[in-house]
């Protein structure tokens, strides 16, 4: 991670938190509820405004956000001087009725989800945006030789819905490779076809590794790279096989699967030094590729069409990623990203970016992604998240009586204990990955 990479990434968590902090406090501020402090950002306090009663205090990190309404603790009080208040005050937190309440909760997720739409507006409106209408199948995939043409809609993948990119990306991702994938179609004439895709596989020699194309960098080495004995490493840039210009990927492909089984001469440079490796091609069974390609959308309504179904493709891919972790098809700690690595993620979209275009895509890509995430974790029933105080709102409202305050400390202290513990868990899975 650079340091301008470290930066960008801090800054645009912090933009997150302070949106969903201003959810809250507009939404108390139109519910007349009386506020004490709007805090932007973390740690020590640079300088204090005051407007309407209500102060305004920037910090020096720019992480995080927080709003202070009055009444909303036993012991409130400001940090410079005690705070006194008639406890009969209409406008303290727990005097406003629930429904307003619930409403100033729910507007801290509300708020992240209406950013990350118009990041999503200002990404497609840029960019391009795909729609699930396909392009004709080509050769060597499962579609060519079915009844799909050019201008068929994509309407379902065995059974799920499918309205955007990451729809089909996560249908894709999780199925058994020797299933018959079930597709349906509509026609231009809105005539709807069921279609049945035969799994096939195709055999290939490769290295068996995976690089970075810009640079021919080696992300990962598979352990059955040569014959299971790999000589290749990590962060080893390719320069040439068997005298071949490696960046020629057509041609290197055509050389690996000439030569199969044999030996071939790998140049690489490693630590900056050059290295002449002799090693082989292993030989791969890889699965036919689907062949459902979608194609670029055409006017606003595309774009807002898309806009609004992204965000709920992610939290559907969400709940789907929780699903496989419970069936234990994927890990725990391959599945989770804090704060840590989410500042990661934003670094290496600014270092990592071969031009300034594709560096703001993958900047507004994460940002809107983030933010539904942030919205969505918000709302999970967990204390202290939004979402335990919207449930404690609707079961007090069934019930039309307020739960006991001891009750309720001793969730808490709960939730927070298991919120702690899986925080420091997450940023070990973090550093893991990063080091």
């Amino acid at each position: 991670m650079s340091i301008l990479g470290i930066i960008v990434g801090l800054i645009i968590i912090g933009l997150m938190m302070l949106v969903h902090e201003s959810g809250h406090f507009i939404a108390g501020r139109l519910l007349k509820f009386k506020i004490l402090e709007f805090q932007i950002f973390m740690g020590p306090r640079l300088f204090t405004t005051e407007k309407d009663g209500i102060k305004y205090s920037f910090r020096l990190l720019p992480i995080g956000a927080a709003v202070q309404f009055a009444g909303e603790q036993m012991d409130d009080e400001d940090e410079d001087e005690d705070e006194s208040y008639d406890s009969n005050d209409p406008g303290l937190f727990f005097n406003r009725p629930r429904w307003a309440r619930a409403i100033v909760v729910m507007c801290g997720p509300l708020a992240n989800f209406i950013t990350a739409f118009l990041a999503f507006i200002i990404m497609f409106s840029a960019f391009g945006v795909s729609v699930p209408k396909l392009a004709q199948p080509i050769k060597d995939t499962l579609a060519y030789n079915t009844e799909i043409e050019a201008g068929d809609r994509l309407i379902s993948f065995n059974n799920k819905r499918i309205r955007t990119a990451t729809d089909l990306s996560m249908a894709e991702a999780f199925i058994d490779p020797s299933q018959t994938i079930h597709i349906v179609i509509e026609k231009p004439d809105k005539t709807k076809k069921e279609i049945s895709l035969e799994p096939q596989t195709v055999e290939q020699y490769r290295l068996g590794i995976v690089q970075n194309s810009e640079n021919n960098t080696i992300i990962e080495v598979d352990s059955e790279s040569n014959g299971g004995n790999p000589v290749l490493k990590e962060n080893d840039q390719i320069i040439s096989l068997n005298g071949i210009d490696f960046t020629d990927s057509d041609v290197i492909s055509a050389e690996i699967n000439r030569v199969q089984n044999n030996t071939l001469t790998v140049e690489v440079k490693r630590d900056g030094e050059l290295l002449e490796l002799t090693m082989k091609p292993t030989l791969y069974h890889d699965r036919l590729d689907f062949g459902l390609y979608f194609t670029a959308g055409e006017g606003f309504s595309d774009i807002l069409y898309q806009s609004i179904n992204y965000p709920i493709s992610i939290i559907k891919s969400t709940f789907e990623g929780f699903g496989m972790i419970f069936q234990g098809k994927v890990k725990f700690s391959e599945s989770v990203t804090g704060p840590i690595g989410i500042v990661n993620m934003f670094s290496e979209a600014v270092t990592d970016s071969s031009n300034i275009s594709q560096m703001i895509y993958q900047l507004l890509f994460y940002f809107g992604m983030i933010s539904v995430a942030i919205g969505f974790t918000n709302l999970l029933p967990i204390p202290p998240l939004d979402g335990h105080h919207l449930l404690i709102l609707a079961i007090e409202g069934i019930r039309r009586k307020d739960l006991s305050e001891k009750f309720k400390q001793v969730v808490s202290a709960v939730g927070m204990i298991l919120i702690l513990g899986l925080a420091v868990l997450i940023v070990y899975f973090d550093l893991m990955r990063i080091f």
